[in-house]
C-alpha cells in the first residue's frame, strides 16, 4: 500500500515521477484543471504538484484535509495562494533555479530573432521573395544597451550571455543591488527603472508577478522607451499591460517585442498581438528544455521530504504549525 497520494494535473518528466514512486507515493493524474475537478480530486491527496494551469486556493486546500504540501513545477507561484496555504499549515515548495538556463537562452535567442527576423526570412525565401533581404535590415546587438528588469539568477545569466557574448552595455533595475563583485564580473550597473527604460535598446523582463510588478510596463513605460527599442517578456504575462503593448507596437512607439507569457493563458484568438508582424510569440515555453524539464520535475524531492516530515530544500513559505499526516 502506498504511503502517500500525490496528485498531478499535467504530465512531467519521468525522473520526478520515478522519484515519487520510489519513495512510496501513488501518483494520480487528474483529468482537468478547472476548479470543480481540482476540488474533487484534491479530497484524498497528501501532496499536489502544480504546473502553470489551474489555481490552488483556500477552497482547494479545505477540500483536501490531508493535503500537506503543494509543489510548483517551476519557479513562479502566482497560481498558488501562498497566504492561504501558510494559514492552513500547508508547505509550498518550488524549483526556483531549474528553468534559469532555458529562459536565459530564450532571451538571447529573442534578441537576435527580433532583429534578424529569421521566421519571416524563411517564409519569404520559400515564397521565392528575394526582395525581403532589402526590405528588412535590422540592427546588430554589438555595443547596444541591454536593460534587465529583475537581476536574479536568470537576469544575471542573461547579462553573462549578452554582455560577454555580444559585448552589450548592461543596465539593471532591481530592488536589491547585486554584490559589487557580480556587477564587476558582468559589467552591469544598477539604475532606476525609468532610467533603464529611457536608455535601453533592448529590455528583458525577469521579475515575479507581485502586486507591485503587475502592469509595471504600460503606457507610461512605453512613452519612456526609445521608438527603436525592443521588449522581451519571459516572466509573467500581467507584468505587461497587453492592451498598451499592442497599441505601442501598432503605433510604432517601440520597434518590436518577444512575448512568451500572456495576461490570459492559453492565448485566445481575439488577442490583438496575434495580428501584429513586429512581435515574436511563443506559448509560455521559454523555460522548456530537456534539462529544465527534468530539473523542474525534481520538485518531487521536496514533496517527499515534506511528506516524510523533513525540511524542504526550496521552501516558498514557512508555516508555523504544519499540517500533520492523517492518522
Amino acid at each position: 500500500m502506498a504511503k502517500h497520494k500525490v496528485l498531478m494535473f499535467e504530465p512531467m518528466h519521468e525522473a520526478g515521477v520515478d522519484h515519487l514512486k520510489a519513495h512510496g507515493a501513488e501518483v494520480v493524474i487528474a483529468p482537468d484543471t478547472d476548479e470543480a475537478t481540482i476540488v474533487k480530486w484534491a479530497a484524498d491527496a497528501d501532496g499536489i504538484i502544480a504546473r502553470a494551469r489551474g489555481y490552488f486556493d483556500g477552497k482547494v486546500m479545505d477540500a483536501g484535509p490531508g493535503l500537506r504540501v503543494i509543489g510548483r513545477h517551476g519557479a513562479g507561484v502566482d497560481n498558488i495562494d501562498v497566504g492561504a496555504a501558510t494559514a492552513r499549515g500547508i508547505q509550498v515548495v518550488n524549483t526556483p533555479h531549474a528553468p534559469s538556463e532555458a529562459v536565459a537562452e530564450y532571451v538571447a535567442m529573442a534578441l537576435v530573432a527580433m532583429t534578424k527576423r529569421p521566421l519571416d526570412a524563411d517564409r519569404a525565401t520559400r515564397a521565392c521573395d528575394w526582395g525581403f533581404r532589402n526590405r528588412h535590415v535590422g540592427p546588430e546587438l554589438l555595443g547596444k544597451t541591454l536593460g534587465i528588469v529583475g537581476f536574479g539568477k536568470i537576469g544575471r545569466r542573461i547579462a553573462e550571455i549578452c554582455g560577454c557574448g555580444f559585448r552589450m552595455r548592461v543596465l539593471y533595475a532591481d530592488a536589491v543591488r547585486a554584490p559589487e563583485a557580480e556587477e564587476r564580473r558582468l559589467g552591469a550597473a544598477q539604475v532606476p527603472l525609468d532610467e533603464l527604460l529611457k536608455a535601453s535598446d533592448f529590455i528583458s523582463l525577469n521579475v515575479p508577478l507581485l502586486p507591485e510588478t503587475r502592469h509595471m510596463i504600460g503606457d507610461r513605460a512605453f512613452g519612456l522607451m526609445k521608438p527603436t527599442a525592443y521588449l522581451v517578456n519571459a516572466a509573467r504575462g500581467p507584468v505587461v499591460d497587453e492592451a498598451a503593448l499592442a497599441g505601442a507596437l501598432k503605433a510604432g512607439r517601440i520597434a518590436g517585442a518577444a512575448i512568451d507569457v500572456f495576461e490570459e493563458e492559453p492565448v485566445t484568438p481575439d488577442n490583438p498581438l496575434l495580428t501584429l508582424d513586429n512581435v515574436l510569440l511563443s506559448p509560455h515555453n521559454a523555460g522548456h528544455s530537456i534539462e529544465a524539464a527534468r530539473n523542474m520535475s525534481m520538485v518531487a524531492a521536496d514533496v517527499i521530504r515534506v511528506l516524510n516530515g523533513e525540511a524542504p530544500e526550496y521552501p516558498v513559505n514557512r508555516p508555523e504549525r504544519p499540517r500533520k499526516a492523517r492518522g
